[in-house]
């Protein structure tokens, strides 16, 4: 069965009178919108429940596609092969750029993904773009975000049967004020109230205490636990207190530093030569570095589970990569990064 066609509203549909005018049901929803993976869920009377889409994943990647007039995301369809979501027709990594100016240099680091990312330098909006039949469609990141949360919000409505209108989304703990209205902006043009934004630490405490509830119950004592979240973007971390079910978060703090620089890092250590391609947006650049983005991704998984790994990929005119990287290599690239995650 075809996916039905999804419409986000702009910037200039949705206003803060419509937003307090609307009746809102009952239920609602939680969404975690990751750099590069989401999930929405449910409370079903007695735990946390998480929704499958149509493929059974409750885990989908977190990407828009912008391959003709009805922009599709990771929920309703599905890539062939990763070296499609890297075509510059795909959207990803929105997390890391919805409240940013081109003066930030999490936006200057972007500029090595698939797509289109041009900064003036003086402080407004990037602009943003895929590659639509080899013209550059341009976009913004609440656009993005946007669709792939009506997406979650039709997948919901259909498993639950019932109309969703408010939501509880998850956010870094670094999230600044003028990130956190974009993120609101963009369930506002998904049609969706938000009823708090809560930081992702504190989502892992509440449910670290409602699974613990009886045993603490029972003991009467406090554990204290630390919660430690390295996303694809960002990394948060909470000291949390919990005893009798309640949990009190006693010290948060986060960077944007992510499974993302470690990526970019690695990179630029396979091809040290890279700045110049990375930085580039011709159509057999945009190719090249997607080639290199799908080797180093599949390097870095292998690297978990084992001690080696052989990098062997053809970027084409005539650059190859052939080299082998070991985990202590690896280790090595990324020490700054995870330097930089401890100072913060």
């Amino acid at each position: 069965m075809a996916e039905p066609a999804y419409t986000v509203a702009s910037d200039s549909e949705t206003t803060g009178e419509e937003k307090s005018s609307s009746t809102f049901s009952e239920t609602a929803i939680g969404i975690d919108i990751g750099t590069s993976q989401c999930c929405v869920a449910v409370w079903n009377g007695s735990q946390v429940e998480l929704l499958k889409n149509t493929r059974n994943q409750k885990m989908m990647r977190s990407y828009v596609t912008f391959k003709d007039e009805n922009p599709s995301g990771g929920v309703s369809s599905q890539l062939s092969n990763e070296q499609d979501m890297l075509s510059g027709a795909a959207i990803f990594n929105m997390k890391r750029l919805i409240g940013r100016v081109d003066t930030d240099p999490v936006v200057h680091s972007s500029k090595s993904l698939p797509f289109l990312v041009q900064t003036l330098g003086i402080g407004v909006r990037p602009l943003i773009a895929a590659l639509v039949n080899n013209v550059w469609r341009s976009t913004t990141p609440e656009e993005v975000v946007a669709i792939f949360l009506v997406e979650l919000k039709a997948m919901a409505e259909i498993q639950l049967k019932r109309p969703i209108k408010n939501v509880v989304l998850t956010i870094p703990a670094s999230f600044n004020r003028f990130q956190l209205t974009r993120i609101e902006r963009a369930c506002a043009m998904a049609g969706l109230h938000v009823l708090r934004l809560m930081p992702e630490p504190t989502a892992v405490a509440l449910l670290y205490a409602q699974q613990n509830t009886s045993q603490n119950t029972n003991t009467g004592s406090e554990k204290i636990a630390l919660i430690f979240n390295m996303g694809a973007g960002y990394c948060d971390v909470a000291v949390t207190a919990t005893a009798g079910g309640v949990s009190q978060i006693k010290a948060l703090a986060g960077s944007a530093i992510g499974g993302e620089d470690l990526l970019q890092n690695m990179m630029r250590h396979l091809l040290p030569d890279s700045e110049s391609l990375l930085t580039s947006h011709g159509l057999d650049d945009i190719k090249s570095v997607g080639l290199l983005r799908v080797a180093t991704q599949d390097a870095i998984h292998s690297l978990s589970s084992q001690t080696t790994v052989q990098v062997d990929v053809d970027l084409g005119n005539g650059t190859k990569i052939c080299k082998v990287v070991d985990r202590g290599e690896f280790e090595e690239i990324t020490k700054m990064c995870l330097i930089s995650v401890r100072a913060s």
